[in-house]
């Protein structure tokens, strides 16, 4: 069982964020996730990094509760180029995109 919080698992900050799907996770202590999302009702790439034993909490966080951190628009689609993401999911992410 992990022993940090899974990328499906960060919700935070409520107010700003919704969580549509993770499109990558390493799955891994320490590992990096991908995810796309609402910032401020607005669709969104956002990032983070699995924690491990000593950090459970992941980065970033605050205040102690694992956040993501959204992806400036300029970089998105660059992300999305990358060959190792699952092809449906980055087709998922476009279609969000451009219906926005």
């Amino acid at each position: 069982m992990a022993k940090y919080k899974t990328p499906s698992e960060v919700v935070s900050p409520k107010k700003n964020w919704g969580l549509i799907a993770v499109l990558d996770d390493e799955g891994t202590e320490g590992g990096s996730a991908l995810a796309i999302g609402r910032w401020d009702g607005k669709v969104a790439l956002a990032m983070r990094w699995n924690g491990d034993d000593a950090r459970p909490n992941g980065n970033p966080q605050s205040r102690g509760v694992p956040t993501w951190f959204i992806v400036p628009d300029k970089f998105c689609e660059d992300i999305l180029q990358n060959k190792g993401l699952a092809r449906d999911k980055v087709t998922m992410a476009r279609s969000l995109f451009s219906a926005s």
